[in-house]
């Protein structure tokens, strides 16, 4: 079994950090050559210095942004052989109270992001004809309800089956199309989570009965190399004969 990716091309959003940024890390010490994408445009150019590949900052929610982003990626790469969707945001509130605009907003970016980036990717890979693999960061939440996330929750559900509907489409071109679930993740995302609800980690690796939640029976957070290193597999040829599946990475948060 062999997960080298020398040779290889590589695009990433939400890369300038957290998951997405060890993401592309892991990809280039893997042998990609890795571009990074970000709205952040600062953060994706100190990442890609530090990954030897290029940068491009764009709102990918906007599809003339989008289809600007993978047109910059193939004229520095070429038509990328892998690429991962990871950009994210995540605004936790009840259903019932919070505000619309988080849930058009996660919507946007976890949802509409996600389907206008592998839309795009997928468009240059059918080019080539060469290909490929897409790779697409969901959330364990996508198949397990929680108590305050139910806006990301649906979004990310969402777009798990937007995957797995793209796997079956691109099969025939042998681009394969998984999605990685992480649970509770060591990230800023997840802090800012923590900050809003007035709570810690505690509740993520203990489990929380009031939220009808169960802990996490390997006893610590997922981190974001822990996704990164499942990413590589995903993107190599290791993986060759795997399509339209969902890999779980939270340390047994959703056993079922």
């Amino acid at each position: 079994m062999t997960t080298t990716l020398e040779g290889r091309t590589a695009a990433v959003t939400g890369a300038a950090r957290g998951i997405g940024r060890a993401i592309a890390t892991a990809l280039a010490a893997a042998g990609a050559t890795v571009a990074v994408v970000d709205k952040d445009g600062d953060g994706a150019a100190a990442a890609a210095k530090e990954l030897g590949g290029p940068s491009v900052a764009a709102d990918l929610t906007d599809p003339d942004e989008v289809e600007r982003a993978l047109a910059e990626v193939v004229d520095e790469l070429g038509a990328p052989d892998i690429f991962v969707n990871n950009a994210g945001i995540l605004r936790a509130g009840d259903l019932v109270t919070s505000a619309i605009d988080d849930w058009d907003a996660q919507f946007a970016v976890n949802t509409r992001a996600a389907y206008l980036s592998v839309r795009a990717a997928a468009g240059h890979m059918r080019r080539r004809a060469a290909g490929g693999s897409i790779v697409v960061v969901t959330s364990n939440c996508a198949r397990t309800p929680r108590m305050d996330l139910g806006a990301y929750c649906a979004s990310k559900a969402a777009t798990d089956m937007m995957a797995r509907c793209l796997a079956l489409e691109l099969a025939a071109e042998s681009i394969r199309v998984n999605t990685l679930c992480p649970g509770s993740c060591d990230t800023e995302l997840q802090r800012e989570q923590w900050r809003r609800l007035g709570i810690g980690p505690e509740r993520q690796i203990d489990g929380d009965p009031a939220k009808f939640r169960t802990g996490i029976p390997m006893g610590r957070l997922t981190t974001p190399e822990d996704v990164a290193d499942l990413a590589v597999v995903l993107a190599s040829d290791a993986s060759r004969f795997v399509t339209g599946q969902s890999w779980h990475v939270d340390g047994g948060q959703t056993l079922p």
